[in-house]
């Protein structure tokens, strides 16, 4: 499969080409160019705005003299500036082509290989008309983005007029003439630039007349030197407009040049690359003048046709099949449900008397249960009575028993503590005795104390003015203190170890009198220790 479009005699062009009459061709696609009309304007309208503030802001006088010095000048560079920003855009557009078909590959952009049945097989080897459908329904799946490419564009084109022939006899014409209409299209998305170069050397040559006749018209031979700068004046403007005019119109020709250029390669490489993807994809049908080919295509489409009407009949067998499998399954359920429904008239009065029968049974069990589990419990709680009271029996006798057993031990017990009660009471008896004569000497002691201490005391008035002996009986009554102080630990010890509560009661009672008879004879005693200081002073 393949054609060879290079047999065919196309070659790619990109000049301007005349169409046949009666030659099929739809319209150009859409060009990108006219599309940036708008941005090319607003972008010569930036260029002229921002170069004539630069001239205006360095006030340069070279500069000022060309391109402000007549209103010619003026117009030539809003021109030239516009011519630039078209270039620019058209630049910017060449660029985003190029690089999108550097992005796209072949495998992207050729037809789908699946093919669903032979006759489709034979219909991809054979019918261009059937490649080309399948090949455009395929490109229209692509994303916006890659169809917006002029490769995309082109070959959408093609094959759309291929399907509509169902032959690839025109397809070298075709290629020709969408190579042909795209270089035509490329070359007038430049015109402008072509007449903005044309018109500014015109504008040029303009001035220089405009300035001759200045020249002439100003010539006063009466005033020689007003004659002069006249002359002047008006060769500057005719000069300078034609030198300013064949710059600028070089600058943009070398500029334009480039673009140009690229433009054509990017349109070259499309028709490379367009030629090569329909000579790989869509079939040959030169096969007229060849009768062995003919004999052969013949018998490949009756080939196709007995695999395709096979591949029917199967699927055609297979559709049966499912369609008889799904009725039997359909009466099969049917006959089910039948037998179901009889079997369920049939079978419900028996089941309900079945159930019925059941139901007294059951509750007649249910009855002897309930009777069984009551006489049970009547003996149950009979045995219980029954062992009740042989356990209280035995518990009686047990008790019985022990005491029987036990009463001669705790009888000598008891005669045992009673022996050992007397003894300790005889002994608590004698132990009180004792302490009470202790307590009769500490008394003894105590009233000793007493009476030194009131001997003391008669003392201590009869010598108030002598320091010297109220420090000595000072020191004397703490001596005493002290001792009463140990008296009276030596009675709580005493008292503690003979182990009466009363004893230590009255003991305590006791040392409580002495701290406060010790308390009294101490205040006497400070109150003459403050008489004796006072007559002192």
């Amino acid at each position: 499969m393949g054609i060879d479009v290079k047999s065919k005699g196309f070659e790619p062009n990109f000049r301007p080409s005349e169409k046949s009459v009666g030659e099929e061709s739809t319209g150009p696609p859409q060009s990108q160019t006219s599309g940036n009309a708008a941005l090319a304007a607003l972008a010569g309208t930036a260029l002229n705005a921002g170069f004539y503030s630069l001239v205006y802001a360095m006030s340069w006088q070279p500069l000022q003299r060309y391109f402000l010095g007549h209103p010619i000048a003026i117009a030539a560079t809003i021109l030239f500036w516009f011519a630039v920003a078209v270039l620019f855009t058209k630049w910017l557009d060449v660029l985003t082509q190029v690089k999108q078909l550097n992005a796209i590959r072949d495998e992207d952009l050729l037809p789908p290989t699946a093919e669903d049945s032979p006759a489709d097989r034979w219909l991809t080897d054979n019918d261009a008309g059937f490649v080309s459908k399948r090949w455009l329904q395929e490109l229209r799946r692509l994303p916006s983005q890659t169809r917006k490419n002029r490769l995309v564009s082109r070959l959408e084109e093609l094959l759309t007029r291929q399907s509509q022939r169902g032959t690839t006899k025109h397809l070298a014409d075709d290629l020709r003439e969408l190579s042909g209409r795209d270089a035509d299209v490329a070359h007038d998305s430049l015109g402008l630039v072509r007449i903005i170069i044309w018109a500014i050397p015109m504008l040029g040559f303009l001035g220089t007349v405009i300035g001759i006749t200045q020249t002439l018209g100003g010539l006063d031979f009466a005033n020689g030197s007003a004659a002069v700068e006249n002359l002047k004046s008006g060769l500057y403007v005719a000069f300078d407009t034609t030198a300013l005019g064949l710059v600028l119109s070089v600058v943009a020709i070398f500029v334009q040049f480039p673009i140009e250029r690229g433009e054509q390669q990017l349109l070259a490489d499309i028709d490379a690359r367009v030629g090569h993807l329909v000579s790989a994809s869509l079939p040959n049908d030169e096969t007229s003048d060849n009768q062995t080919a003919l004999i052969a295509d013949l018998c490949q489409g009756v080939q196709a046709a007995v695999a395709e009407s096979l591949d029917n009949q199967t699927r055609l067998w297979a559709k049966t099949i499912e369609e008889a499998q799904e009725h039997w399954q359909k009466v099969q359920e049917d006959s089910a449900n039948k037998i179901s429904e009889a079997l369920e008239r049939t079978l419900l009065p028996a089941l309900d008397k079945h159930a019925a029968s059941i139901a007294g049974a059951s509750e007649h069990v249910g009855a002897q249960i309930i009777g069984e589990c009551n006489r049970w419990h009547d003996l149950m709680t009979t045995s219980h009575q029954a062992s009740t009271r042989t356990h209280e029996q035995m518990s009686q006798q047990l008790l019985i028993d022990i005491e029987t057993r036990l009463s001669p031990a705790l009888t000598e017990h008891a005669n045992a503590i009673n022996t050992v009660a007397e003894q300790s009471s005889v002994h608590f008896d004698e132990q009180c005795q004792h302490q009470a004569g202790l307590l009769a000497q500490h008394a003894d002691q105590l009233r000793t104390v007493l009476n030194a201490l009131s001997q003391q005391y008669e003392n201590l008035a009869e010598t108030q003015g002598n320091a010297a002996a109220v420090t000595t009986l000072q020191k004397s009554l703490d001596s005493n203190l002290q001792r009463l102080v140990a008296t009276n630990a030596s009675v709580d010890r005493s008292v503690a170890a003979a182990g009466g509560d009363g004893m230590a009661d009255a003991m305590r009672i006791l040392a409580r009198a002495v701290d406060v008879l010790s308390s009294r004879i101490s205040n006497p005693s400070h109150s003459t220790d403050h008489s004796s200081s006072r007559q002192a002073a």
